[in-house]
């Protein structure tokens, strides 16, 4: 199927610089992942276009072949973490409870929002989704709650609304997907209200594991990963947006193959510490 799909090899979508070194033992032909020459981004150069993310690759498509190729690769691997998954949940307090410990109460944006049903009560949901499916489920379950699901890529989907509208923008498993991340963070920066938070989380690319486990790193999914972030990258981006960057994991973020971060603007120092 890849070779029918449309690429467009694209610069640096950080600093937007054209140079590169090829990573070849990450990369899975024909997606090549690159390191920016000029600030060391780590990112996917020949994403598929917007169109075949609509349908061909669609996330509730994509997680299916993704599962099926880490079992062939790694099974005894996969066997132990699906045996072991109850261990994620002791530390965390699972997206429901760390919404209602980060956000105010209010309208919460949800990008790339699939099903529509990862923002709780009592906030009031809106997302945008770019999988035609996912996004009619979405718009139903939101519209029943006060909201509404934009069907459209996300940096689109988020330009209809207007300045300082949320209180809460949900950026979870979502800008490492994003073709355009910078331009994504501009303008969740731009609807974030005043005092609001914008909750990250991202594979973590300097990552214990990572280093350890090479090509068959869990954080590596091609092609709808294109961006590969470090805490340095993440909150560079995020500094050029006007946002400043919190982890709400600082303690086991070597050990751990996710950034989990709330952003707010760089005039808001105080962030809630994590649970």
């Amino acid at each position: 199927m890849a070779a029918a799909v449309e690429n467009a090899m694209r610069a640096c979508p950080q600093c937007g610089s054209e140079a590169f070194r090829t990573l070849p033992d990450y990369s899975s032909p024909p997606w090549q992942i690159v390191a920016c020459a000029s600030c060391t981004f780590v990112y996917l150069r020949n994403p598929p276009e917007y169109k075949h993310l609509v349908s061909d690759f669609a996330w509730e498509k994509t997680r299916v072949a993704e599962v099926a190729r880490r079992k062939s690769r790694s099974p005894i691997r996969m066997w132990l973490d699906g045996m072991t998954r109850w261990r994620a949940g002791i530390y965390s307090p699972g997206i429901a409870g760390t919404l209602k410990r980060l956000f105010t109460p209010g309208r919460v944006l949800d990008v790339g929002c699939g099903s529509g049903k990862k923002v709780p009560e009592p906030f009031i949901p809106f997302g945008v989704e770019i999988s035609q499916a996912l996004s009619r489920e979405a718009d139903d379950h939101m519209r029943a709650r006060g909201g509404r699901a934009i069907h459209a890529p996300a940096v689109d989907g988020v330009k209809e609304f207007p300045d300082r509208y949320f209180s809460g923008i949900l950026l979870r498993s979502f800008l490492e997907h994003e073709k355009q991340p910078k331009e994504l963070l501009e303008q969740c920066s731009r609807v974030l209200a005043p005092g609001g938070s914008i909750y990250v989380r991202v594979p973590n690319y300097g990552s214990l594991n990572r280093k350890m486990l090479g090509a068959k790193w869990c954080g590596f999914r091609y092609p709808d990963h294109v961006n590969y972030f470090t805490t340095t990258s993440l909150g560079a981006m995020a500094g050029d947006c006007g946002l400043k960057l919190k982890l709400l994991n600082p303690i086991r973020l070597p050990l751990d193959d996710n950034i989990n971060a709330v952003l707010r603007g760089a005039d808001q120092q105080k962030v809630p510490k994590a649970a």
